[in-house]
């Protein structure tokens, strides 16, 4: 019987290509061509002796075998993820590179303008940090620590509540001598918000709420906050976004809207010695956060 043997390139790219949802993004993921990306899943399929996934309205559907593979897969890398961190931890000293995930809009308003603390306290750290409204993946070292808006769910990383973020309802600022807003004002005024992508958002749903036609939508927090202070409607904004934007006026406070704030970071840099500061000045900075 010949000897059938698996390829470790090949299983994750099928870890990565159910993750991506296509081979376009899985591609991308892993810095291969399309074309090498369908090479390894087909290589995947010849060393198992049958199919592992087929595309099924849209998505792909893991056949008994894909399953197995997939399990072998996950398990690999985390393995892999958990070596690694070991060895990170094992650094010694207060230098080296500390990656922080968060989304894009946070990172650039909230987190930045107050890092200075930080790197002065700690000149040998690098931080870098990495800014995207998708899960950053802990387990592939897309970053060492996360700042989440929701509860983490991995169950191999310490999940830490580190404050919540508050809304408020916002309009553009008004001229100089043209007083406040008015409530007619108001209901004639189009919505921004926030396009939910199917991610059940508290701000997007509160946002549906509002009996008022739609005049901007965008999936980038930024670009919302930009189209209100330029005229184009009136909006849920979080305040540390908005609060001190003169351009901007708040019309009323939001309560029933809240995002909870968490760090999550593996169990293995709790007390190694260049992520702790990190993880402790993340705690007291979100802990401030409006």
């Amino acid at each position: 019987m010949q000897k059938r043997s698996l390829h470790w390139d090949d299983l994750l790219t099928l870890s990565t290509l159910i993750r991506a949802g296509n081979y376009s993004a899985c591609a991308r993921e892993l810095g291969v061509t399309h074309a090498t990306a369908i090479r390894r899943i087909r290589r995947l399929e010849s060393a198992l002796g049958q199919p592992v996934a087929t595309r099924t309205e849209g998505a792909f559907a893991l056949s008994a075998a894909g399953r197995c593979a997939l399990a072998a897969a996950q398990q690999m890398e985390s393995s892999a993820g958990r070596l690694l961190r070991e060895v990170e931890e094992a650094d010694s000293g207060m230098s080296g590179v500390v990656g922080i995930a968060c989304t894009a809009a946070f990172g650039s308003h909230f987190l930045t303008p107050r890092l200075f603390g930080l790197c002065q306290a700690h000149p040998q750290l690098e931080v870098r940090l990495e800014t995207d409204n998708r899960i950053a993946s802990l387990a592939r070292r897309r970053a060492h620590i996360a700042v989440r808006l929701a509860r983490p769910q991995e169950s191999d990383v310490i999940a830490q509540r580190a404050g919540s973020m508050g809304f408020g309802l916002y309009a553009p600022a008004r001229p100089a001598g043209a007083g406040p807003w008015r409530e007619q004002d108001l209901g004639a005024a189009p919505l921004c918000g926030l396009l939910d992508e199917g991610l059940a958002l508290p701000e997007s749903e509160w946002t549906r709420t509002l009996a008022a036609r739609t005049g901007f939508q965008s999936n980038n927090l930024l670009a919302v906050h930009e189209a209100i202070r330029n005229g184009l409607g009136i909006g849920l904004l979080p305040h540390y976004l908005a609060r001190q934007d003169e351009r901007l006026a708040l019309i009323r406070e939001v309560p029933e809207v809240v995002r909870e704030i968490w760090l999550a970071y593996p169990r293995e840099f709790r007390g190694a010695s260049r992520f702790r500061p990190v993880i402790d000045w993340l705690a007291r900075t979100l802990h401030t956060c409006p």
